[in-house]
């Protein structure tokens, strides 16, 4: 792959993932006026999939970022983050990753 073209596709993907996460943020501030949700669940689809297509051209395998997201929720869940303590956000996320 051309250096330079990847180079420019990452910075092309960093200002789609900043754009869709303030477009993300004002759709949220509306949250409870919006009719449709699918556009928030849209975003954040949009979100995920764009941060997994930077990390390869950062040369990082899916994954493998699959693999880090699960070590992060395991020390989350060890350390007792309030998400999961609260809601089981982690452990439901990780057991989510591991199925697929």
């Amino acid at each position: 792959m051309n250096i330079a073209n990847n180079l420019v596709a990452i910075e092309e993907i960093k200002s789609d993932i900043l754009g869709e996460v303030a477009d993300l943020y004002k759709k949220l501030a509306d949250y409870d006026e919006l009719s449709d949700y699918g556009s928030v669940e849209s975003s954040v689809a949009t979100i995920i999939a764009m941060d997994y297509i930077l990390a390869r051209h950062l040369g990082i395998a899916y994954s493998s970022v699959d693999s880090r997201i699960c070590d992060l929720l395991e020390m989350a869940e060890e350390n007792s983050h309030p998400l999961e303590t609260g809601f089981s956000d982690m452990s439901e996320l990780s057991k989510y990753i591991k199925k697929r």
